[in-house]
C-alpha cells in the first residue's frame, strides 16, 4: 500500500510539472469549432500598430496550446482572419481558455483565467450589441426612404441614435471609473460608435488624463501609458496653439 502510495504521489507530481506555467509565461489553449488545421495569428498591438509574433496552428480536431513570454504588460490579438479578432490582456501564469467558432471568432469566443481578457470580452459583447441596433436602426431609415412621413421618420431615428450613443459613453465611462488602471481601460477610451470615437481628445481630454494618471500608478513605465501620454500631450500643445491663432485672428479684425 506504502508503495502504490508513492508511485500515486510521483504520478500526480509529474502531471503538475507538466501543467506547470512559467513564472515570466503565460498560456492559451482552447477549442475552436471549424478551425481545425487553421492558423490563428497572435500579434501585439503597439503604438507604431499591430506587431505580428506568432502564428499558432490548430490541430486537427480544432485544439491549439500556446505560450509566451511576458516582457511586460500588454494588450494582444488572436486573428482569424483581418475582419476577425478578439483582443486580450493575459498576466504572467495565467492559463487562459478560449473557446468558441473559428469563423465567427469576435461574436462566439469564452474566455475564462484572466481578468483583464474577460473585462473587454465583457467590452466587446456590449459593442457587438450596440452595433446590431445601430445597423437597425440604419435599416429602418434605408426602408423608409421614400414614405410620405420620411422627415418624420429621420426625426424619431435620430432620437434613438443620439440616446444610444449617450448610454455608450455612459457605459464606457463606468468602465473606466470601475476598472481603473487596468490597461482594459485603453480599448474602452478608444471605443468607437458608428466610426467615431466616444471620447475624443478635443472634448473629452479629462477622460484621457484620467485614464492616464490611474495607468500611471500601475504601470508607469509600459508602452500603452507611455503613449497614452503623449497623446495628452500633443492635445494640449495643439489646443494652445489654436488657442493663440484664434486670438490673433480676433486681433487682426480689430
Amino acid at each position: 500500500m506504502k508503495r502504490l502510495l508513492i508511485l500515486v504521489g510521483l504520478a500526480v507530481s509529474f502531471i503538475a510539472g507538466c501543467n506547470k506555467i512559467d513564472k515570466d509565461s503565460f498560456q492559451i489553449s482552447g477549442e475552436l469549432n471549424n478551425g481545425a488545421e487553421k492558423p490563428l495569428y497572435f500579434l501585439e498591438m503597439t503604438g507604431q500598430g499591430l506587431k505580428p509574433l506568432d502564428t499558432i496552428i490548430i490541430d486537427n480536431k480544432g485544439k491549439f496550446k500556446f505560450s509566451y513570454k511576458l516582457q511586460e504588460a500588454s494588450i494582444f490579438v488572436l486573428l482569424a482572419n483581418p475582419n476577425d479578432y478578439i483582443t486580450i490582456i493575459p498576466n504572467k501564469q495565467e492559463d487562459i481558455i478560449i473557446n468558441g467558432y473559428f469563423n465567427a471568432l469576435s461574436s462566439s469566443y469564452t474566455i475564462k483565467n484572466s481578468k483583464d481578457s474577460e473585462l473587454l470580452h465583457k467590452l466587446n459583447q456590449e459593442y457587438i450589441n450596440t452595433n446590431a441596433i445601430l445597423a437597425e436602426i440604419k435599416q429602418t431609415l434605408h426602408e423608409n426612404k421614400y414614405s410620405e412621413n420620411i422627415d418624420q421618420v429621420k426625426e424619431n431615428l435620430l432620437e434613438q441614435y443620439n440616446i444610444l450613443e449617450i448610454r455608450q459613453r455612459s457605459i464606457i465611462k463606468k468602465f473606466i471609473d470601475t476598472n481603473k488602471g487596468s490597461l482594459a481601460c485603453i480599448i474602452a477610451l478608444y471605443r468607437l460608435f458608428d466610426n467615431h470615437y466616444l471620447f475624443s481628445l478635443t472634448n473629452d481630454l479629462n477622460v484621457y488624463e484620467q485614464v492616464y494618471e490611474q495607468l500611471n500608478k500601475t504601470y508607469p513605465n509600459n508602452q500603452h501609458t507611455i503613449g497614452l501620454k503623449n497623446l495628452i500631450e500633443k492635445a494640449k500643445l495643439k489646443s494652445q496653439q489654436d488657442t493663440i491663432e484664434n486670438k490673433s485672428k480676433l486681433a487682426n479684425k480689430k
